[in-house]
């Protein structure tokens, strides 16, 4: 693990807006509507840089998107409501999204996205260069099929994909580099509890470097 990052920690955080959203209270989801950049997430973190260049594309995965918005890094729910929404979507767009967000874990449900022609403000650079944080987490690797999701609609019909859902009460996601691909398809780990150890990244997003299955 690269400790040395958590001597940069607090100024890293506060500059690239990586502070991990607190645990909410009462509602769960809430309104979402922010103009933003898609991006191919799995090749986006400049930390992920050297593991990125062993990324293979699953067929169809909506893992690979996620918009970045003056307010965040955010993911989306692989659902079919929101496949159908991202079709003729591609990394680098713009677009004006409504819809609702799991607070506590930074996932999307997708109701309307439009591409928008004018140019955004948005530094996308403050995102992809944040440095991240080293911790371990412990959880749940579960799918759609157990993931609490709160009142977002949501299906397993695309596939199992797995977050962490983790003991601190947020759901993560999985940059999918190794063991990490494993953990995001439920090989040897669906339903089961797992430590990993990581760095966090904008939007709750995993840098895996271990992942022990109990």
């Amino acid at each position: 693990m690269r400790a040395k990052v958590f001597l940069t920690l607090p100024l890293v955080i506060i500059s690239a807006g990586l502070a991990l959203a607190p645990a909410p209270s009462g509602s769960k989801t809430r309104a979402f509507n922010e103009s933003g950049v898609v991006v191919d997430i799995q090749n986006f973190f400049a930390a992920a840089a050297g593991a990125a260049e062993s990324y293979v594309p699953l067929k169809g995965d909506q893992g690979r998107l996620a918009l970045v918005t003056a307010s965040g890094v955010y993911a989306f729910l692989e659902t079919p409501e929101n496949e159908v929404h991202l079709r003729g979507i591609t990394a680098g767009d713009q677009v004006e999204l409504s819809g609702k967000l799991l607070v506590n874990g930074t996932l999307l449900h997708i109701d309307r996205i439009r591409a928008l022609d004018e140019a955004l403000n948005v530094d996308l650079n403050s995102y992809r260069n944040a440095a991240g944080m080293a911790v371990t987490l412990t959880g749940q690797n579960l799918c759609q099929c157990g993931l609490d999701v709160g009142d977002l609609p949501h299906s397993c019909q695309l596939g199992h994909r797995h977050h962490l859902q983790a003991d601190d009460g947020k759901i993560y996601h999985y940059l999918q580099y190794g063991a990490a691909r494993k953990a995001y398809l439920g090989e040897g780990s669906h339903f089961r509890k797992v430590i990993v150890e990581v760095i966090v990244l904008p939007g709750q997003y995993l840098l895996v470097e271990s992942v022990i299955i109990r």
